[in-house]
């Protein structure tokens, strides 16, 4: 009679990640299939899946599979962990000093948040370096995780789509817009913060700003520092939103700052050709994350004198004049920093 005996099975793999995002497109897929009707459970899944490559594949992988298929074996447990091999970062600061096609992070000009200033994704020799977009795609991507508040249904998945496929690439691109919307709202943040020091500086100054001098032209004359603090007030209160539990913005200049987030986003797209977003986001993102369009009326020289119509009221528009801005809209609130007139 045989008698039973247990072992440790020893296994190392060595792993090139080739293309992270397709690892993590897979692991969405994986995760909206196998997740059921928990939708608690999917949102682990989605946030594991946008922590990077490693962890997706963390969650795809299931070591008892290995021996699954061998008669008079089981598997009573594993341990399993994925990190980077110990040479990988030596190798790196090896290539980083040669004639290697991959370049230092600095060379480029499309700066991560925090860093200001944004550009072309390329070298100093004008050649773009795929390796790096791939880098950065993967980390916008995984940077959504950032934004729980901000449903990925409002931009554009639909969990109740039958054919798989679209549904996982739809899970996909709406990630991939709520990563950007976050690198795009940092982005926003830094440029208000210099624009508010250079206006403290010379009030005449608000044309040479990144970021204010977006704003409606309308109203230049009036984006002095006060203004550009009010603003940058209700700029962080949306990050708040965003991060939490967003509903829709709570005044017009909040409407004008998520606009100026949209702009952000769709200038790293342009930077980014391979982001594969879905092709009518923009829209979908409006449609979804305002309640109207209204502030985009102040845009538009032809409506020129539309903040004071007094059609406005019977026509459901909102009150655009300036001093209105920081107004919260019924049942919203805003920072009391920013709603002082004084």
């Amino acid at each position: 009679m045989e008698t039973s005996h247990t072992a440790r099975l020893h296994l190392e793999l060595d792993l090139e990640f080739t293309n992270p995002g397709a690892v993590q497109a897979h692991a969405l897929a994986w995760a909206r299939d196998n997740a059921g009707e928990n939708a608690q459970t999917l949102a682990g899944m989605v946030e594991q899946v946008g922590e990077g490559a490693e962890s997706a594949l963390m969650m795809l992988v299931e070591p008892s599979e290995v021996v699954a298929g061998i008669p008079g074996v089981q598997a009573l447990g594993a341990t399993m962990w994925v990190q980077g091999t110990e040479d990988e970062s030596e190798e790196d600061e090896d290539a980083a000093g040669t004639d290697s096609t991959l370049a230092d992070e600095d060379d480029f000009t499309l700066s991560t948040p925090h860093a200001h200033g944004s550009g072309a994704l390329e070298s100093e020799d004008g050649e773009e370096d795929e390796d790096s977009e791939d880098e950065w795609l993967e980390k916008i991507f995984s940077d959504g995780a950032k934004l729980p508040g901000l449903d990925l249904v409002r931009l554009g998945y639909d969990p109740e789509e039958s054919n798989p496929d679209r549904r996982g690439s739809q899970l996909r691109e709406a990630t991939m817009l709520r990563g950007a919307i976050n690198w795009a709202y940092v982005s926003l943040i830094d440029e208000l913060f210099e624009d508010l020091s250079l206006l403290r500086e010379s009030t005449e100054s608000a044309a040479e700003t990144q970021q204010i001098a977006n704003l409606p032209p309308l109203h230049a004359a009036s984006y002095g520092p006060l203004f550009a603090q009010q603003f940058l007030t209700v700029a962080i209160e949306l990050g708040s939103a965003l991060a939490t539990e967003f509903a829709a913005p709570s005044c017009v200049a909040q409407e004008l700052a998520l606009k100026l987030v949209l702009d952000q986003v769709e200038a790293l797209e342009s930077m980014l050709p391979n982001m594969a977003l879905a092709q009518d986001w923009r829209g979908m993102a409006e449609d979804t994350l305002y309640e109207d369009l209204d502030h985009e009326l102040l845009y538009d020289p032809a409506m020129d004198g539309i903040s004071s119509s007094p059609l406005n009221e019977s026509l459901g528009i909102a009150d655009l004049n300036l001093s209105a801005w920081f107004t919260p809209f019924n049942g919203r609130a805003v920072n009391p920093y920013a709603a002082d007139e004084d």
